[in-house]
């Protein structure tokens, strides 16, 4: 498995933050509007050990990811083992998923718009509950690449947004939720914003 190492930045100003990206020639990936199924047995064993087994769809695209907490030395960086595929058949696995035993245990949603920057991805990603930039790369790269762009250590977390959910329902005082999914009003809005951008 590869490792996927990364640090989240929170409460982003996206358009700032794509104007910085432009000035300093990043090269853009593109975007896509992110439906996520996190799978799990009736126990939620998964979960407990760390891992995570995920079906996502991005422009009528699926792909399967398995990501588990990696065995390293303490670092600044959130890092997990990482695999992933395309599939061409989402149906049919969600077939072999229900005969292996797992079911949609949570659903999340997201906007993410991709950039290439000084050997990191840089994602702008708006999800229901704010607007955050996920750095993916070495760990001196994201620390080269998040001083370029202006954004402070201070913003920095290595949370998993199930985590920053989790604690952002707390904070406000909201009913505990495993998934977090736009609602119709606001999901039509971003949809269309992002056609006209």
């Amino acid at each position: 498995m590869a490792l996927e190492i990364e640090i989240k930045y929170l409460d982003v100003d996206h358009d700032a933050l794509r104007s910085r990206l432009d000035e300093l020639g990043g090269l853009p990936l593109g975007s896509g509007f992110e439906c996520n199924v996190v799978y799990d047995d009736a126990a939620r064993s998964l979960k407990a050990s760390g891992t995570l087994l995920r079906l996502r769809e991005v422009n009528s695209r699926y792909t399967l990811t398995l990501k588990r907490t990696a065995n390293v030395a303490p670092s600044a960086a959130k890092i997990y083992e990482e695999s992933e595929t395309e599939i061409l058949n989402a149906p049919a696995l969600r077939e072999i998923l229900a005969g292996l035993g797992y079911a949609p245990a949570l659903r999340y949603e997201k906007i993410r718009e991709s950039w290439s920057l000084l050997g990191c991805e840089v994602c702008l990603d708006t999800l229901p509950f704010g607007n955050f930039a996920e750095i993916e790369g070495p760990e001196a790269d994201i620390m080269a690449c998040a001083l370029a762009l202006g954004l402070p250590q201070t913003a920095a977390s290595k949370a998993t947004y199930h985590e920053l959910n989790r604690q952002h329902r707390e904070a406000s005082a909201l009913p505990a939720e495993d998934s977090f999914v736009f609602n119709d009003a606001d999901k039509a809005k971003l949809l269309a914003r992002r056609a006209t951008d």
